[in-house]
């Protein structure tokens, strides 16, 4: 797991405050792995499987998603988001970006699927992939209607995928937003168990190849990268919901989350619904569809 440890602190997230040093405390985990794994696989099963009824079945070669009798493809987003599969998205209960597009794809191709329904409850998660999931989403939306519903909390990279669906419903109780972007950087200051300290010298021509977080220029250029990916994230959430990114800045939680009516007042949503009314609003579209495509042959 110290792979996994050393990705955590590697790259930008776009998650919850308080998501990465649980993640930090799972991948130090040592044991039961197997188990912990198996049982967040279980768990994900069955609850996509009463999300999707009875009568739901998996969608061929996917990954997650579930196909319903009405022919709604529903795609669900739970836990934190990694840009692939490893055995902490197993062991987490996570999402793999990599995963879901492919199956986004999938419902987009095929025949008897006429409408995706994204299904969330994320705090976010790693920055690398959601561009791309968010492009996918919007160019695949003009061509079947993606929706999306949030079950508890569509945050940071969650909600950058969510808003780029054609629609965002939710509950009364759940929360939207936490956009930007944080790192988390170790430094190591003190002796390590073994007495060793690791000292890295860099090469004359990269200086910013290792930035001290400590140090007030060294967070400047840490910011920098920041910002960047920040800007990006912004610019994928106007163009979602057909706002500028100067109202995203001023109006969309500044960081933080809205809750609710407070979302959809804001802008960053478009309705409280409960889940069944949404599935079956999106079920009457296919079939509408369907019968009329069938009178015009």
């Amino acid at each position: 797991m110290t792979t996994v440890f050393d990705a955590l602190t590697a790259e930008p997230w776009a998650i919850q405050p308080d998501w990465l040093p649980r993640l930090a405390a799972l991948a130090q985990r040592q044991g039961m792995e197997k188990d912990t794994a198996e049982a967040a696989r279980v768990l994900r099963e069955q609850t996509l499987a009463m999300a999707a009824g009875p009568s739901a079945r998996r969608l061929e070669g996917a990954r997650y998603a579930m196909v319903t009798a009405g022919g709604v493809a529903i795609l669900p987003i739970f836990g934190p988001i990694f840009p692939r599969a490893n055995l902490m998205t197993e062991m987490s209960g996570a999402t793999s970006v990599a995963a879901l597009q492919n199956d986004y794809r999938l419902a987009l191709a095929n025949a008897d699927i006429g409408a995706t329904l994204f299904l969330l409850d994320t705090p976010g998660g790693a920055v690398s992939g959601i561009n791309a999931m968010a492009d996918t989403i919007h160019a695949g939306r003009k061509h079947k209607p993606t929706v999306a519903f949030v079950a508890g909390a569509a945050a940071s990279a969650g909600y950058w995928i969510a808003s780029a669906t054609s629609a965002i419903h939710m509950e009364r109780t759940a929360m939207v937003g936490s956009i930007g972007v944080v790192a988390a950087l170790p430094k190591q200051v003190e002796p390590g168990s073994d007495g060793s300290i690791a000292v890295e010298i860099v090469s004359s021509n990269a200086p910013n190849k290792r930035p001290d977080p400590t140090t007030e220029e060294g967070a400047a250029t840490i910011r920098a990268t920041l910002d960047a990916i920040e800007a990006q994230f912004i610019a994928d959430v106007a163009r979602g919901r057909a706002t500028t990114p100067t109202r995203i800045k001023s109006d969309f939680g500044q960081g933080g989350v809205l809750v609710g009516r407070a979302a959809v007042e804001a802008g960053m949503a478009d309705g409280i619904k409960s889940y069944d009314q949404v599935l079956a609003e999106l079920t009457a579209q296919v079939s509408n569809k369907r019968r009329a495509d069938a009178l015009r042959k």
